[in-house]
């Protein structure tokens, strides 16, 4: 389920098993119950499956994105006036050797070159999709157990700070 403009787009499962329950004669809200979905999602993709002319048994051998597509077209689902990041270059750039790139650094460079351009939510939102349309999701990593106090931990991106002073010498030493 993404939310885009108004329109909540709905996944495979959700519009094959809402048209399917209603053919079968299911109520309304034993479809809605069963999909979590509000009775306008279920009006939409109602009217959409009558509008396609496409029978249930062509829909369920077609490739999930593709149904998605067919209900939720991508024209209909990002705004007309606003450039979609170029986020293959942003994927790239994050996950390039010694890189210290991030999303919200992305996001950055994107609304510097694009000032009118997708809010953070949103870009997070759609970068989120790209990586899982195109990567199959993000990388999952395991909880580390550490002793509190025992070490401490800085995370940044760009220049290395030069934060830590020589009592001795006097010396600005870098952090890392």
């Amino acid at each position: 389920m993404i939310a885009k403009g108004g329109i909540t787009m709905q996944d495979y499962n959700t519009i094959i098993g809402s048209i399917q329950m209603r053919l079968n004669g299911c109520q309304t809200r034993s479809v809605m119950d069963r999909y979590k979905i509000g009775s306008g999602t279920l009006n939409l993709i109602m009217s959409r499956y009558h509008d396609n002319g496409i029978p249930i048994e062509e829909l369920r051998m077609m490739a999930p994105k593709e149904v998605e597509n067919l209900f939720y077209p991508q024209k209909n689902l990002q705004r007309k006036d606003v450039p979609l990041p170029d986020f293959q270059y942003y994927y790239d750039r994050i996950h390039a050797p010694g890189s210290r790139m991030n999303i919200s650094f992305c996001w950055l460079d994107y609304k510097e070159k694009n000032p009118d351009g997708y809010e953070k939510s949103q870009f997070y939102e759609y970068f989120n999709r790209f990586i899982a349309e195109n990567y199959g999701g993000q990388k999952v990593s395991m909880a580390v157990n550490r002793i509190p106090g025992e070490k401490m931990y800085i995370d940044w991106v760009g220049d290395q700070p030069e934060l830590l002073t020589d009592t001795e010498t006097g010396e600005i030493k870098k952090v890392h």
